[in-house]
């Protein structure tokens, strides 16, 4: 367990970098303390200031926690602690996490479909009915719980946690859809068809087929959103 001299610019990163490096090669687990700041500036021959910048921004990340008193401990990856750093104040970002999303919402649906439970597919239904049968809920609510319990079919917690973290993430974005979409049947009907071919291909156990379907459905709400900024961007412009 070896740290390397650093002496090129943009020291912090490079501190950074190195412990990282030491996380992900396993020489630093779960649990572990880190060298004291001390100890840290010695082997990498750096100031103090460097080692500080770098292990505040690996808190930020998740990956470390100062105690006060007793030292910074590795937590290893954390993604509610990650995600929630991240804004979405334009469209460029949504589209970048929507793509994220895709990407990861299209495996759960598969495994979903081959994992399900009767408890998944009560869960699945109980945000489908509401949907349905409620006045649209302008804040996503069922909307989210219905693709929560598609995640917890896969019966993998870690992609729950992911897709929750996410979710969380698009929250105030995802709020403004869902008002346009209340204003709108139309826009309730073509969603709320989506989710139940979801639903029917899950519960066929076709894998293949929700996915399709899933990849349909992002695809369309994303299509929705760009809409949504396009007119948001036209009335900032004129007034």
């Amino acid at each position: 367990m070896e740290f390397k001299r650093i002496s090129s610019q943009k020291i912090s990163e490079k501190v950074e970098e190195q412990i990282v490096r030491l996380i992900k090669e396993g020489s630093y687990q779960q649990g572990d303390k880190l060298p004291s700041v001390r100890e840290l500036c010695e082997s990498l021959d750096v100031g103090r200031s460097a080692v500080r910048d770098a292990l505040t921004t690996l808190k930020g990340r998740g990956l470390v926690e100062i105690r006060q008193g007793e030292g910074t401990f590795v937590t290893g990856f954390n993604p509610k602690r990650y995600f929630k750093h991240m804004l979405m104040p334009n469209q460029k970002e949504i589209e970048s996490l929507f793509q994220v999303r895709e990407i990861l919402e299209a495996s759960i649906v598969k495994l979903a479909a081959v994992n399900r439970s009767e408890n998944d597919l009560m869960a699945m239904r109980k945000a489908l009915n509401h949907m349905s049968v409620c006045k649209y809920d302008e804040s996503g609510q069922h909307d989210c719980q219905f693709h929560m319990a598609v995640a917890n079919a896969t019966g993998n917690p870690i992609l729950h946690q992911l897709l929750e973290s996410i979710s969380s993430s698009m929250e105030k974005s995802m709020a403004d859809f869902h008002r346009l979409i209340a204003s709108k049947p139309e826009l309730i009907h073509d969603i709320h068809h989506q989710h139940e071919l979801i639903m029917e291909m899950i519960v066929c156990e076709d894998a293949s087929g929700a996915y399709e379907a899933m990849m349909l459905h992002l695809s369309y709400v994303k299509k929705q959103m760009r809409k949504g900024f396009s007119i948001r961007s036209e009335y900032i412009q004129t007034h």
